[in-house]
């Protein structure tokens, strides 16, 4: 830029040369010499190019600067496009920068730049997003069905025997996704108060919109609840919001940390110690927003460093609560169908028609309004609440909901308090309810009443919950917790609990006392684990109850690696009140199905238990067999060729079958993943355009990942001379219609797109033109094949 800018202004002052008396004269045919150029007219009027630097940043911008008496002008739209507010600039379309108020103008003549300082309060505020992937990746579904089943099946001593099969079906496309689910059961002997037959669990299908986080269900479904209300199954349809279908979008209020920046700089945020970004800043205010994985309360650190090296550091606290939503942002959704009865006992069967809708609305980032309604015949049902934060010290939340079911009253009220710190956490949660408060949980189980009139059969009448954990740092974790729960006829739960947790080295330990106040004793566990390696480990654990005395059990654990092979596990529990406990289960999974099996029990009481999972996958007019898919999966295509190394997140996933497919399971939906090929595995003679990609693929679906290949006849060709010698390096090799290749080094080029016979005319690095024919074999059985030497005979000119 600086040369271009050099080269502008000495053009300007030719012009300028050209332009005066002395000039026209020579025009004119006056041989005379030139005199030199008049410098004080130069300085009185002059045009330059020059970059533009605003504050010590370079804004890209080459500008045209005139230069008249000393002063600089410079046409306002490219100061305003520069990032000069046009309020600070006088009317005109050019501005003597030289004359602005609080500005200083500076002209670097060695590097052609305009300098100019201007106040910071001039400049733009910027908000700088953090943890945000600038690249956006569209999720992709193909079209496909899918079987994930679970086959398993025991005998128990003295009990008797059993199989079932549980299966879910899916078929996806575009348009959606269609699931059922059942469970097929059949008791040999024994096991009598379980039927045999086929039942079905849940058939739906469902729609996404990605792009408006909106899904849509219809079917068999669950309503929407919040916190203060239940969920329901019904038969029918539901809309609402689905933030899971935008994994890079954070629904939760954030922090936002502002700064001014004199000059152009760098800042590093660390959050709680751990370093969570950094940007290059522009001089100006500044916002850094949306910083990543943050919850609860914390520090962050801003370091600036300027160009100098010189750093200024900051320390903001903060609290970040994820159950709030940003201000502005909605959350909800709405149930209409019928209620489902005996779900597990029954394929079909619904009840009366009801409604269920539940609402969140951000209304700023400190507040977050709820609310909730059911409906039915004969009820009822509405509810509002609030969540707040109260500045560093967490978040209080409360609801009142009132309903009216078969005529009877009732109303709930729920509050709470949370906080989430570095060092300990703090919970309470509080409910009361009337004995006569309904809602649809309630509403198709048969009314039973007492002599009084009052219901004998509804939610709990109060429930209290305490939870505290506090981080000793070396010491451990130390955590309590207080549960109270009185039911509707007044009979009250309570329970205590007390836990200590320690890593000593690579083992870990835990210890935990729980205690109800209506009862005498404590029950104490003790557990320490021991790993031995990556996969092995050993646990010891002793645990005391007043009803069931004391046991201590020793088990050993040998996990799974995570590409397949085997696992086993054994335990044996000595037990004071009880016969000896024995168990040992052995297991084995490869990219197909995962096997397992065991025995468990104590003597006279043993059970056997077997156990097969996977799923059989349809796609690209193929089959696949993998383990059990409960999200999203890949296949991957290498256009029919065997053997080929796919990685996936930069991981060795398999190579492709015979038919050329490798099928990748346990792909996270929406989660952008990277998808390669190994072309050291391939032909010498294969082409192939791309060997990686960048994969979306949506929730409960599959995607073909196609790497088109194409085998090419390909070849080295040794070029001589008609003295033997091989041909000068650099020489060009040309073909009719292909293009050019080059000689290197004894006389060996490499040859693409070669035929049964190849015509060679080959010029060298001199001029000198010689031609030759060679005969290539037609099927190399995809190896590489070197021909020659063949003797390229001279040409004359």
């Amino acid at each position: 830029m600086a040369n271009r800018a050099s080269a502008l202004t000495t053009l300007s002052v030719a012009t300028f040369i050209a332009t005066t008396p002395s000039a026209a004269r020579a025009a004119n045919g006056d041989d005379a010499l030139l005199p030199p150029p008049d410098v004080r007219a130069i300085n009185a009027r002059a045009t330059y190019h020059l970059g533009l630097v605003v504050n010590h940043y370079d804004t890209g911008q080459l500008v045209q600067a005139t230069r008249r008496e000393g002063d600089f002008y410079v046409k306002a739209d490219d100061l305003k496009q520069a990032g000069i507010p046009a309020d600070h600039l006088p009317a005109g379309a050019e501005i003597n920068v030289t004359r602005l108020p609080e500005v200083q103008t500076d002209y670097d003549s060695t590097r052609q730049r305009l300098l100019l300082t201007v106040p910071n309060h001039w400049l733009p505020g910027r908000d700088i997003t953090l943890g945000q992937d600038p690249d956006a990746v569209a999720p992709r579904n193909s079209t496909g069905a899918l079987l994930n089943y679970d086959f398993y099946t025991n005998d128990t001593q003295k009990s008797g025997s059993q199989a079932s099969l549980w299966h879910e079906l899916r078929f996806f496309s575009d348009i959606g996704t269609l699931s059922s689910t059942g469970i097929a059961r059949q008791t040999f002997q024994g096991y009598t108060s379980q039927d045999n037959g086929y039942r079905r669990y849940d058939t739906t299908f469902t729609g996404n919109d990605e792009k408006d986080t909106v899904s849509w269900s219809v079917g068999d479904v669950i309503s929407d609840s919040l916190t203060w209300s239940s969920s329901v199954r019904m038969g029918g349809i539901s809309w609402g919001r689905d933030f899971s279908l935008r994994p890079d979008l954070i629904t939760y209020p954030l922090p936002a940390f502002s700064g001014e920046a004199a000059v152009p700089s760098t800042v590093d945020v660390f959050i709680n110690g751990y370093r969570s970004g950094s940007t290059t800043l522009q001089p100006g205010p500044f916002t850094l927003t949306n910083l990543p994985y943050v919850n609860g309360s914390g520090d962050a650190v801003l370091v600036t460093t300027d160009a100098q090296g010189r750093q200024v550091s900051t320390t903001l606290p903060f609290y970040v609560a994820s159950d709030l939503l940003k201000q502005g942002l909605s959350d909800g959704a709405f149930t209409l169908g019928a209620l489902r009865r005996n779900y597990g006992l029954k394929d079909f069967d619904y009840g009366p028609a009801a409604g269920s809708g539940s609402l969140r609305y951000g209304v700023s980032d400190w507040w977050t309004a709820e609310a909730h309604t059911e409906g039915a015949e004969s009820l009822a049902l509405g509810g509002i609440g609030s969540m707040f934060r109260i500045g560093q010290f967490g978040v209080i939340n409360g609801a009142f909901t009132q309903s009216r079911m078969r005529g009877d009253r009732g109303q709930q009220i729920n509050w709470g308090y949370q906080y989430n710190g570095a060092w300990f956490n703090i919970g309470t949660q509080h409910t009361e309810r009337d004995r006569t408060f309904g809602n649809l949980a309630l509403y198709d189980l048969q009314p039973v009443y007492d002599i009084n009139r009052q219901p004998t059969s509804t939610l709990s009448r109060t429930s209290d919950q305490y939870t505290f954990s506090l981080n000793l740092g070396r010491y451990g974790n130390l955590g309590a917790a207080y549960i109270d729960v009185r039911s509707f006829d007044d009979e009250k739960t309570r329970l205590l609990n007390l836990s200590w947790s320690k890593n000593f080295w690579d083992s870990s330990f835990y210890v935990a006392a729980s205690h109800d106040p209506d009862k005498e004793g404590w029950t104490v566990a003790m557990s320490l684990q021991i790993p031995f390696g990556t996969l092995d480990s050993v646990a010891l654990s002793v645990d005391n109850a007043r009803d069931t005395g004391t046991s201590t059990r020793v088990t050993y654990n040998h996990a799974m690696p995570s590409d397949g092979g085997f696992n086993w596990d054994m335990a044996y529990a000595n037990r004071s009140r009880d016969d000896d406990y024995q168990q040992a289960s052995l297991g084995w999974r490869n990219n197909a199905v995962e096997l397992r099996g065991g025995i468990y029990g104590e003597s006279g009481g043993y059970t056997r238990w077997g156990q097969a999972s996977g799923s059989l996958v349809v796609m690209d007019n193929a089959v696949f067999a993998a383990n059990q898919i409960n999200d999203a999966f890949a296949v991957i295509s290498t256009n029919g060729q065997p053997n080929v190394t796919v990685n996936f997140e930069n991981q060795p996933a398999g190579q492709t079958d015979d038919d050329g497919y490798l099928l990748v399971s346990g792909v996270t939906a929406y989660y952008p993943a990277t998808y390669s090929i190994n072309t050291l595995d391939l032909p010498a003679d294969t082409r192939i355009k791309d060997t990686e990609r960048r994969i979306a693929i949506k929730r409960g679906s599959g995607y073909v990942i196609a790497f088109p290949m194409d085998r090419e006849r390909v070849a080295s060709v040794i070029l001589h001379d008609e003295h033997g010698e091989p041909l000068p390096v650099s020489s060009q090799v040309s073909r009719p219609m292909l293009p050019s290749a080059i000689v290197g080094y004894e006389g060996i080029a490499w040859l693409e797109n070669i035929s049964d016979v190849n015509h060679l005319q080959v010029t060298t690095p001199d001029g000198e033109r010689c031609a030759v024919t060679f005969n290539a074999i037609s099927d190399t059985g995809h190896m590489l094949k070197t021909y020659g030497p063949v003797i390229c005979k001279k040409e004359s000119r």
